[in-house]
């Protein structure tokens, strides 16, 4: 998440929380938070290319 906003060129987030099944992260200022859940499956999802960067333009 962080390198796709950098490379986007989109501001970082003030801070990122880091939970038992997510991760938070926050832009105070503009009262912005974007949530990623974290699934077990992960796997299946990286098999079906959904964690792969190529094609993605911001």
């Amino acid at each position: 998440m962080l390198a796709l906003l950098e490379d986007s060129g989109l501001p970082l987030p003030d801070e990122v929380q880091h939970g038992t099944d997510c991760v938070r992260f926050l832009w105070l200022d503009r009262r912005v938070a974007v949530v990623v859940e974290l699934d077990e499956e992960f796997e299946a999802a990286d098999a079906n290319g959904a964690n792969t960067r190529e094609g993605i333009t911001a």
